[in-house]
């Protein structure tokens, strides 16, 4: 039972995790993105076998408990002249000169030493005295490791392992969450970028198709010469090839978004493309955390030192092996004789029921080699997992010092891209008023709207950098349980 609970308490922990790691950023006034986060968590192939993976290593504790199943042997046969053979292992040795059938079961037992029950009933072929003599035995016996594996080391690192891997695993799979939340918040944000930048491309068009028709009728008024009508036709293209582009990078952006998904429907966006704008200007900070506080937050950081964990571990198995094995023995037996049938508890060839024996066996082989060396390349192992965490160290570092850089700058940019689209609209008021009053050319309207057009996809492209360097921030500190 307390297996059980253990094993469930894991599932749950492990399930609150992805919960609290899936949870999007919280976009102002729209649950669009924890809508496509929960489906991501549901349905993307990198994560469902990332928890699989988990999975497995959380199985791998109740797989431990085999250790403690009670083994049963049976052996029925006859001998003659059978020798013992000293160190022999593999087989139930039969007693000599008999035909004989005999069960047992053996198990280990906490705190530490392992005890078999037995029961034999044999039949002598030639015994002395008799024509016939059956006998019955019945014994326990008790083995208790007193150097190698004592109180079941061996047993406990495996259990260390196991909880190290295990513990690896779910590290990976937290991973994974943060690196999902991290694509599908970005992709998201690209989705939006894209759509902002397509309507700003439409817009553009309007303002070309806008300009043609007044160059025609300013033409048929003779206010303005027909060359100018050109220019504007020829901006007219351009402005639609532009747009053509921007409707394209939209709909492969969608597609990267509904593939993160877990690709098995097709993402269409509720809010209108204002939206990125609007968020970015409601963002103004980032919440800072130590660098120590981040690295205990990000799943691959942890993945290595679980690993650290796992070897060290594998350290204390490689000791384990180069201690010599001495183990103290010691048995209780009941014997009963009957020279006429079965079952009988007379003494023929004895003189007493019981008997007892104990004993200290020692063993050892003749080198540790492979203990040694395996030791050795744990060792080695640890020293390369002490290298992996500070490389990855260095890199969450980094994330984290670009990701405030780029905030910062997005922040900066914004605001002057903003003051710079309020110049450029009275701009081009100006020119349009110019050219309609035959004062100014189609080309100076044109190059009017192109810098309209190209301010306001700065700005787009600026508060979509914001998000991205916010989103990019919170995965290098491992969300560090953000909204």
């Amino acid at each position: 039972m307390r297996k059980t609970f253990h094993i469930a308490f894991l599932r749950a922990a492990m399930a609150l995790l992805l919960i609290s790691v899936i949870h999007p950023l919280q976009f102002a006034r729209a649950h669009e993105l924890d809508e496509l986060l929960n489906e991501a968590a549901k349905n993307n192939p990198d994560l469902l076998a990332a928890k699989w993976r988990a999975e497995q290593m959380l199985l791998r504790h109740q797989e431990l408990l085999e250790f403690f199943d009670p083994s049963i042997t049976v052996a029925a046969g006859q001998a003659e002249r059978s020798r013992s053979i000293p160190g022999a292992s593999g087989y139930s040795a039969l007693t000599n000169n008999a035909t004989e059938l005999q069960a047992g079961i053996d198990m280990a037992m906490e705190p530490g030493f392992y005890i078999a029950f037995g029961a034999s009933e044999r039949v002598y072929n030639d015994p002395d005295k008799y024509d016939y003599l059956a006998q019955t035995l019945f014994g326990v016996r008790i083995r208790v490791p007193l150097l190698r594996n004592r109180g079941f080391r061996n047993l406990s690192i495996e259990r260390e392992m196991a909880l190290a891997e295990y513990n690896a695993a779910v590290s990976s799979l937290l991973d994974v969450a943060q690196r999902l939340r991290r694509d599908v918040t970005l992709a998201y944000i690209a989705a939006y970028e894209s759509l902002s930048s397509y309507k700003v491309t439409q817009e553009a068009t309007v303002r070309f198709e806008r300009l043609v028709n007044e160059a025609k009728d300013l033409n048929k008024l003779k206010v303005i010469p027909e060359y100018q009508i050109f220019d504007a036709q020829m901006d007219l293209q351009l402005g639609l090839e532009n747009e053509e582009i921007a409707r394209n990078r939209f709909a492969l952006n969608i597609i990267t978004l509904s593939s993160l998904i877990g690709g098995h429907r097709q993402v269409t966006l509720k809010n209108g493309p204002d939206i990125l704008f609007q968020i970015a200007s409601e963002t103004k900070k980032l919440d800072e955390i130590t660098m120590e506080e981040a690295l205990e937050n990000r799943g691959s950081y942890l993945q290595v030192k679980n690993n650290l964990e796992y070897a060290r571990a594998q350290i204390a198995s490689a000791m384990e092996e180069q201690k010599d094995d001495v183990t103290f023995n010691m048995g209780v037996s009941w014997q009963g004789e009957m020279h006429d049938h079965f079952d009988g508890s007379f003494k023929y060839s004895t003189d007493r029921h019981i008997g007892a024996d104990a004993s200290v066996i020692w063993k050892r082989t003749l080198d540790y080699r492979g203990p040694r060396a395996r030791q050795a390349r744990f060792d080695a192992r640890i020293q390369q997992l002490k290298e992996n965490l500070r490389s990855v160290a260095v890199d969450i570092d980094v994330q984290r010092r670009n990701a405030i850089n780029n905030f910062r700058t997005a922040l900066s940019r914004i605001d002057i891209v903003s003051k710079g689209i309020e110049a450029s609209q009275k701009t081009l008021a100006a020119e349009q008023e110019r050219f309609r009053l035959g004062e100014g050319t189609s080309s100076n309207v044109t190059d009017a709207q192109k810098e309209l057009t190209s301010l306001q996809q700065r700005r787009t492209s600026a508060a979509a950098d914001l998000l991205r360097a916010k989103t990019n921030y919170l995965f290098a500190i491992g969300y560090n349980g953000e909204e």
